[in-house]
C-alpha cells in the first residue's frame, strides 16, 4: 500500500443540510500499483457502497468544458464517418455530452445509457437515454462508435467491463472504441493529492491501458493526451478483421515518480494551509473555486472542520447552498462575490485550465484578489 486516506464515497453528491453532508457515507483509499501491469487503483474499494442515482451530479457547465467538448464531438464525427450513424454513449451521466452531439450532428443516432440520467428519455428526435446500467439487450442496432468517457476508472474491473461492452457486438466487424479517463501520469507529475477519490477506482497510466485491451479480439490503435494533458483519449477496435499498425508507444509510469508523489502529499497539505492562513491573517477572505472532485478532496485535507476556508464556489447551480460531503462546506454561487467588494480575496483555483474564465468572472466583482492554484503558486 502506497497511501491511506478517508474521503467521501461520492464526492460529486452534495446535501441539502449540513448534517447530512457530515454524516455522510465514507470510505478508504489504498493507493496500491502493479509492478506488472503498471495499473494503479484503490485496494479497499467496495463496489457495494457507490450508488449512482438522480442524486449523483458532475456537471460542468463551463464555456471552457464546452467548447472541450465541442472539440471530441467535432474529431468523433470526422475520425468515425459517424454521418447516419449509431453511437452508443454507454456511463453518459446526465447526458450532456451526447445531447451536445446529436444536436450538433441530427443525422447521428445517439442512445445514452446511465442509471443516474435525469430528464426527458427521448429530449430529441434522434437521441434516446435509458436510465440503467449497461446490459446486453439494450443494443440493439450495430454501433457506428462505442463511447464510454469517464467512466472506466469508476469500474472496479475495467477489463472485465470492456468485454461486457463487447460482448453484444461480437458479429459486428471493425467497430471503433472510444474510452476517455484520467491520465494518473499527469497525476503524479504534478502532485495533485485533490485528485485521489474513493469513485476512482482505478488510475491508468497508457501501459496499464494497453493491458486493458490485451484481448483477442480487440485492439488499442491509439492515445492522445488531452484538456492540457489531464486526460487521455483511448481508442480501439472491437472484432478488428485486420492486424492494424498501433501509432504509439505506451508510457509507463515509474516507481520513483509515484512515490515522490506520495512522498510530497504531506508537504503540500502544510505549505497550502500556512499560506491560506498568512493571507487570512492580511484580513483577506479565502475562497475556494471548484467544488467537484478537486474542491471537495482539497477542502477535505485543508479544513476538514469548515473554520479555515470563507467561502466554496462552483457555477453549477444544482449544487450551490447546498453542503459539501464530510467538511460541510456551503457551495456558494459566483453572485457571493458581490457582497465582498470592499474584500480583499484569495482565491485557489482548482483547476489551473479554468483560471481565465474564474478570473474574468471574479473581475466583475472585485478587482482585489489574488489567484493561486492548489499547490499555492500564484498564477
Amino acid at each position: 500500500m502506497l497511501f491511506e486516506s478517508h474521503v467521501p464515497v461520492l464526492q460529486n453528491r452534495v446535501y441539502e443540510l449540513k448534517k447530512d453532508a457530515v454524516d455522510c457515507k465514507q470510505g478508504i483509499i489504498n493507493l496500491a500499483h502493479c509492478n506488472d501491469c503498471n495499473f494503479s487503483f484503490n485496494a479497499s474499494f467496495d463496489e457495494a457502497k457507490i450508488v449512482y442515482d438522480e442524486e449523483y451530479d458532475n456537471a460542468v457547465p463551463s464555456k471552457l468544458f464546452a467548447d472541450y467538448y465541442l472539440s471530441i464531438g467535432q474529431y468523433l464525427y470526422k475520425k468515425y464517418d459517424l454521418e447516419n450513424g449509431v453511437v452508443y454513449d454507454i456511463g453518459c451521466g446526465k447526458g450532456t455530452f451526447l445531447k451536445m452531439l446529436c444536436n450538433l450532428y441530427p443525422n447521428i443516432k445517439g442512445i445514452g445509457i446511465d442509471p443516474s440520467y435525469e430528464g426527458d428519455l427521448n429530449p430529441m428526435k434522434n437521441l434516446t437515454f435509458i436510465r440503467d446500467f449497461f446490459k446486453h439487450e439494450h443494443v440493439t442496432d450495430a454501433p457506428n462508435l462505442i463511447l464510454s468517457r469517464h467512466v472506466f476508472e469508476h469500474i472496479e474491473f475495467p477489463k472485465d467491463f470492456l468485454e461486457i461492452i463487447r460482448e453484444p457486438i461480437t458479429n459486428y466487424p471493425n467497430v471503433p472504441v472510444f474510452i476517455e479517463v484520467p491520465d494518473f501520469n499527469w497525476i503524479v507529475e504534478n502532485k495533485t493529492f485533490w485528485d485521489l477519490c474513493y469513485e476512482h477506482c482505478n488510475y491508468f497510466s497508457e501501459k496499464s491501458l494497453s493491458e486493458v485491451f490485451n484481448h483477442s479480439w480487440s485492439q488499442l490503435t491509439k492515445i492522445t493526451k488531452s484538456f492540457n494533458d489531464q486526460y487521455l483519449w483511448v481508442e480501439g477496435i472491437f472484432n478488428p478483421t485486420n492486424e492494424l499498425e498501433t501509432i504509439f508507444h505506451p508510457f509507463e509510469i515509474n516507481n520513483k515518480g509515484i512515490y515522490e508523489f506520495i512522498d510530497s502529499i504531506q508537504l503540500a497539505k502544510q505549505k497550502v494551509l500556512q499560506l491560506i492562513l498568512d493571507y487570512k491573517s492580511k484580513d483577506y477572505k479565502t475562497v475556494v473555486w471548484g467544488m467537484a472532485t478537486k474542491g471537495v478532496i482539497f477542502t477535505n485535507n485543508i479544513d476538514a472542520d469548515a473554520t479555515l476556508i470563507d467561502f466554496c464556489i462552483d457555477i453549477n447551480q444544482e449544487k450551490q447552498q447546498k453542503f459539501s460531503p464530510i467538511s460541510g462546506h456551503q457551495i456558494q454561487s459566483p453572485d457571493v462575490l458581490s457582497t465582498l467588494t470592499n474584500q480583499k480575496l484569495i482565491i485557489t483555483v482548482m483547476n489551473p485550465n479554468y483560471v481565465d474564465e474564474i478570473k474574468e468572472a471574479v473581475h466583475a466583482y472585485s478587482n482585489d484578489a489574488v489567484f493561486m492554484d492548489a499547490h499555492g503558486v500564484l498564477i
